[in-house]
């Protein structure tokens, strides 16, 4: 079985995972505080709801975004196999 690339070691992957869990994380905390601000909460436990909403949605991003690259990967190596059998039957 030869080797597939990690999606850590991806130069596309792992950067777009990183900005997709760094902007879910901020979405989820300020979205979280703009709405307790709004409904009256005070600021402190405001900030601390914020805070918990952003880690969540940075761990959901996240997971996410690692399931749409192991799908893109799967596709894109699935693509290469079919172009390569393609050459290979073409060339004989």
């Amino acid at each position: 079985m030869s080797h597939v690339t990690s999606l850590a070691k991806h130069p596309r992957a792992a950067g777009s995972i990183r900005r997709s869990k760094a902007s879910g994380g901020f979405a989820g905390w300020g979205l979280v505080l703009a709405g307790g601000v709004m409904h009256g909460a005070e600021l402190a436990p405001a900030l601390e709801h914020a805070v918990a909403g952003g880690v969540v949605a940075y761990l959901l991003t996240w997971a996410i975004a690692v399931a749409v690259w192991r799908r893109v990967l799967t596709g894109q190596a699935i693509a290469a196999v079919r172009r390569a059998r393609n050459a290979e039957e073409s060339a004989r």
